[in-house]
């Protein structure tokens, strides 16, 4: 109401200069004018928000400077040149400027965190914010707070103008006004330790914390929570601690899951207090951050054995896993991510319980592809464990190299050979070109035309690298068939290192067919089908003939 009081009296004054100079320019006027203003600015400090604080606490404020200067001034003699003095240099009647106002925290268990500050011109019935800040102390007693607050500012104190000249007189003044604060009874918490039992990367352990009321309050049916935490995740929360007196402690447990901790360490976690104040009203407490070990969980070291792993085959790896940390791993178990070349026959195995310094092995089953490249392979193995709470901790990726050889091979490296029209025992000379052997393993010959075997299998158990045996078949072929060397389709099929029946790739049995020696050729076998039966006939018919005629 003061501020719009003051736009009126401004209004007003500047209406009565404007008509005061009219008619001291139409009567000719006097030599010399003053304008005195007697009544000086006066700037008042006031905090906008509810004024309470509790122990141990900062808060901040908005404070606000008023300038209650109501505008009334003295005028001497005829003004019309001061009114021009006025309108040129821009001045607000009553404005007070250059203002600067600081707060001091005196002899109070208070903390002034806010330096002085510049708040510029504030005219009459105006006002001007600055922030304010104040830290408690976590000892300070409920009551009612002064605090000085020191304003400095200047204003224009008159104004003489004589015949053509004009003088303007400034003041500076500095003014201490107070503003009040009350610190009122709270409950103030208190973080005194925080333990640790089973913490370490990603896995759930529990966390025991000793917290004390520091304030002048009694907390009933207080709960404690952890909040606002970038490393443990609570999964259970909301303690209750019951009632809670001034200095009085209570101890609350929590399992809670480690999140984003790469290295063992002391890790900050946040607390807070929800409870009932003494008139039954909700209310919670500021957040206090305790400190809590994190230690470091299992450690692993890998070691790899292929066995038969080659080009399209199932082969197997053993993972020897060392646990290098000082934590045990109960129900410890591997697990692999499938990857190329690989195709997974079996992805995860049994370690059991992994106490520091113990080894154990799992075996897995890979297929390879046809399509890899005999050399070393990354596979990527990670270690599961049970925490203490049952729940799964799983380690980072680790890598172990898995050699691949060349796909098993084996090649026929001699030429049999067979006569047309005849039936022979042919004999294959098998080399195991390959790195891997053959155990178990039986020699198939696939017959085609012009080609006939009743036998086509033979076995010849163990082919290990390099070594060579003999194999053979009763082979019939064709008497049509043209001179020449053509092959036989030839694989092995054997048992892979699992039991398992494998069967090779198809390999080439040169065989080539040679002429008879000896006997009618081709026509002439057909002329002596059906020439001599005809000539038999017809010696039986002569024969007789003549016998007819004895009679």
């Amino acid at each position: 109401m003061q501020y719009y009081l003051g736009k009126r009296w401004r209004a007003i004054l500047l209406i009565t200069i404007m008509v005061v100079a009219a008619f001291a320019a139409g009567s000719g006027g006097v030599a010399a004018e003053q304008y005195n203003d007697f009544s000086k600015p006066e700037l008042t400090p006031t905090i906008q928000q509810q004024n309470v604080v509790a122990a141990g606490e900062m808060k901040s404020f908005d404070l606000l400077i008023q300038n209650r200067h109501t505008g009334i001034t003295s005028m001497d003699r005829q003004i019309g040149d001061i009114a021009q003095v006025v309108q040129t240099h821009r001045i607000q009647v009553g404005s007070a400027t250059a203002v600067t106002a600081s707060v001091d925290a005196g002899d109070t268990p208070l903390d002034i965190r806010t330096a002085q500050q510049s708040l510029g011109t504030i005219a009459a019935g105006d006002a001007r914010k600055m922030g304010l800040t104040i830290e408690v102390d976590q000892h300070a007693q409920p009551g009612v707070y002064q605090l000085p607050v020191k304003i400095t500012y200047g204003y224009i104190n008159s104004i003489n103008v004589d015949k053509n000249d004009y003088f303007i007189n400034r003041n500076t003044q500095t003014v201490k006004k107070h503003i009040t604060v009350r610190v009122e009874k709270s409950v103030r918490l208190g973080v005194r330790d925080v333990t640790g039992a089973d913490l370490y990367k990603d896995a759930d352990g529990t966390m025991t914390v000793r917290v004390q009321n520091t304030g002048s309050e009694i907390a009933q049916n207080a709960e404690l929570s952890i909040v606002q935490s970038e490393y443990f995740n609570p999964k259970s929360n909301a303690v209750s601690v019951g009632e809670l007196k001034p200095d009085e402690t209570a101890t609350a447990e929590f399992q809670v899951g480690v999140e984003n901790v790469d290295a063992a360490g002391a890790y900050g976690v946040n607390f807070q207090l929800r409870y009932e104040d003494e008139n039954g009203n909700p209310e919670q407490s500021l957040t206090r951050t305790g400190s809590v070990a994190v230690s470091n969980g299992p450690q692993y070291k890998l070691s790899t054995e292929a066995r038969a792993m080659y080009v399209d085959s199932i082969g197997s790896v053993a993972v020897t896993v060392t646990n290098t940390g000082e934590r045990t791993a109960p129900n410890a178990r591997a697990k692999l991510s499938p990857i190329e070349p690989f195709a997974l026959v079996s992805t995860s195995a049994s370690l059991g319980t992994l106490n520091p310094g113990e080894s154990a092995t799992a075996r897995f089953k890979l297929e390879v592809s046809d399509r890899a490249i005999p050399q070393e392979y990354p596979l990527t193995v990670r270690i599961i464990h049970d925490d203490t709470y049952g729940n799964d901790v799983t380690s980072d990726p680790l890598s172990v190299d898995v050699p691949v050889g060349p796909e098993k091979s084996f090649a026929v490296t001699n030429t049999a050979a067979v006569t047309a029209g005849q039936t022979e025992t042919l004999r294959f000379t098998i080399k195991n070109t390959g790195e891997g052997e053959f155990r178990d393993a039986v020699v198939r010959v696939n017959a085609n035309s012009p080609f006939e075997t009743d036998d086509d299998t033979t076995y010849i158990g163990m082919l290990k690298p390099g070594e060579t045996t003999t194999v053979s078949y009763t082979v019939s072929a064709d008497g049509s068939a043209a001179a020449k060397t053509y092959s036989l389709d030839t694989s092995i099929k054997y048992d892979n290192a699992f039991g398992e029946t494998v069967v090779s790739d198809i390999q080439s049995a040169p065989i080539t067919i040679t002429a008879s020696d000896g006997g009618l050729p081709v026509s002439g076998i057909v002329i002596a089908g059906v020439v001599i039966p005809i000539a038999l006939v017809a010696g039986v018919v002569y024969q007789t003939k003549p016998f007819s005629r004895l009679r």
